[in-house]
């Protein structure tokens, strides 16, 4: 018929069709081979950080270690909700064991520009007041110790790195601030009870504020 294709026009169509074919393989199996890896270091990794994890987090405060007589809150004037985190280093922390000393509990991340500026100053803090007991906890938001290690040793950290992986400790303690949350400061005073809040970036002056109402006697 005088429609019908010539000859040769049917041989090349299944020939295209095979050079097709073997280019989408040459590209797809590779590919899909490094999806694969990619997604089971991804699995790998996040069921590893989570088995770390397990056992820490938000845990009930001693009735002995509240003095308020209200339910925990990180809230001025309430007593400061009690936690067990790993330390970067791999020893447990809880919160309520350190009864008795002033507290500055700072929630910050690695890649949190306004943390970053302000940690030189939680350094020296720490520093100049830790012979009254005064200590800095610095607890990292859900980052794997891969990337906060060198942020510890590039500022020589002196005081405990917790690490709050999934971010249960800083959702109790409703963690607030211009950029997600971080930077994000609480004062806690010798008997437990929070008595200054600083969302956001710390200044000179609110930082002394802060520890002006901590160092103190308690009341």
């Amino acid at each position: 018929m005088a429609n019908e294709p010539a000859p040769h026009e049917l041989d090349a169509r299944p020939q295209g069709r095979r050079e097709w074919s073997g280019w989408l393989r040459s590209i797809a199996l590779p590919l899909g081979l490094v999806v694969v890896i990619v997604g089971g270091l991804l699995y790998y990794e996040g069921r590893h950080e989570t088995a770390l994890d397990d056992g820490y987090g938000t845990v009930d405060l001693p009735a002995n270690r509240n003095t308020t007589g209200q339910p925990p809150s990180a809230e001025v004037g309430r007593a400061a909700p009690d936690f067990i985190l790993q330390t970067i280093d791999g020893s447990s922390l809880r919160l309520s064991d350190l009864a008795g000393q002033p507290l500055l509990v700072n929630f910050w991340a690695t890649w949190c520009g306004p943390c970053r500026a302000e940690m030189p100053e939680l350094v020296l803090a720490h520093l100049e007041h830790k012979d009254k007991g005064f200590m800095v906890l610095a607890v990292n938001q859900r980052e794997a110790n891969a990337r906060v290690e060198p942020f510890v040793n590039e500022f020589t950290l002196p005081f405990p790195v917790l690490m709050d992986r999934r971010g249960d400790v800083g959702s109790t303690w409703r963690v607030g601030g211009p950029i997600q949350g971080l930077p994000a400061t609480y004062f806690i005073d010798r008997t437990g009870v929070v008595r200054k809040v600083i969302p956001g970036a710390l200044s000179t002056r609110t930082l002394q504020e802060g520890l002006d109402l901590i160092l103190g006697a308690p009341n």
